[in-house]
């Protein structure tokens, strides 16, 4: 390169740099992410670095659980948090100003009940007397009350153990329950100890899964961000339909699990991950002005009915139609199609 083209071309990168042809300012984003669930688009897109192509400067929180993530969402500390539906009912009942943005995936065999084969377990029928452990409060719980109804039995007619996740493995390996109702991994990790699934959220007839909220403050009042995320999101959503292996590999490296290992557990886990367009669907979210109608609504609702009951929270939501904002959904169908 000569002298003259040299001076020119860092002229030429010096304008660039400081007009329009500047590339669009990075936008800090603050997420909440449940360390002990499996989410195999957040750790692509963070690994693929989606976020940072789309602009944004990502900072991750991590939390054992959604209803820790609570606090953190009441001080403004973070601004997205992926949960599940327990938590984000809870965190609305209770005044949060929190909303739904959409549905991340649905699960239709990730929840499970496990027994202990030498316990004579075979239906949920056979569960009278045993020992069956559950996170109280959460969709364990919620799930096991389901098939317990189904089999005319009520919760004073098993032995309620009240565990965390994380604890139910250990507390099978030393026989101190003869059941569980979890989701992955911790139930793949019983089932590699010998327990034999029964039940599922399928086969009981209910829906599950993740959902991604934000904070309302933070939604309305950035919405650039917002699209931003929203861009990233879709961009994992297309790469793990293209390529699902190369897509698991980040997740299966943060939980320490090999491909294959991690390859069964999300065949286990039978997952769905709905685009934005069937989020806007009555199977979902519901099209826009008929939220209320849609099945996820009816599921949240009947969560509320529960953790009432269980005295998680003291009352139902006055109006439930806040809880969902698909406005950001909207937008960015809207601007797919131009």
């Amino acid at each position: 390169m000569t002298r003259l083209a040299f001076w020119l071309a860092l002229f030429g990168s010096l304008f660039l740099g400081t007009t329009g042809g500047r590339a669009e300012e990075t936008l800090p984003l603050r997420i909440g992410f449940q360390t002990g669930e499996v989410n195999v688009l957040l750790s692509h897109a963070l690994k693929a670095g989606l976020f940072e192509t789309n602009g944004l400067a990502v900072t991750l929180a991590q939390f054992p659980a959604g209803p820790a993530m609570l606090p953190a969402l009441a001080a403004g500390e973070v601004d997205l948090a992926w949960m599940g539906e327990f938590p984000a009912v809870t965190g609305y009942a209770n005044g949060l100003p929190i909303a739904i943005l959409f549905m991340e995936r649905i699960d239709a065999t990730n929840v499970r009940l496990v027994v202990n084969p030498g316990a004579g377990i075979e239906t949920p029928s056979d569960l009278r007397g045993k020992r069956v452990g559950v996170a109280i409060g959460s969709t364990s719980h919620y799930h096991l009350l389901r098939a317990l109804a189904q089999a005319e039995l009520k919760a004073d007619d098993v032995r309620l153990v009240n565990l965390s996740p994380a604890n139910m493995p250990p507390a099978y390996a030393a026989g101190q329950i003869d059941a569980a109702f979890v989701w992955e991994p911790n139930v793949g990790a019983m089932e590699r100890q010998g327990a034999k699934p029964i039940a599922s959220t399928r086969s009981l007839g209910m829906i599950t899964g993740g959902v991604w909220v934000g904070r309302k403050p933070f939604v309305t009042g950035n919405p650039e961000t917002v699209q931003r995320f929203l861009r990233a999101w879709d961009q994992a959503q297309t790469a793990y339909g293209r390529d699902p292996a190369a897509v698991r590999a980040a997740e299966a490296k943060r939980i320490g699990m090999d491909d294959p290992d991690f390859d069964r557990l999300v065949a286990g886990q039978n997952v769905a991950h709905p685009t934005f367009r069937q989020t806007l669907t009555a199977d979902f979210l519901g099209a826009p002005g008929q939220e209320i109608d849609s099945r996820l609504m009816k599921h949240l609702q009947g969560i509320g009915a529960f953790l009432v009951a269980e005295k998680r929270i003291q009352a139902l939501p006055a109006d439930w139609t806040g809880l969902f904002d698909t406005r950001p959904i909207q937008t960015a169908l809207s601007g797919a199609s131009k």
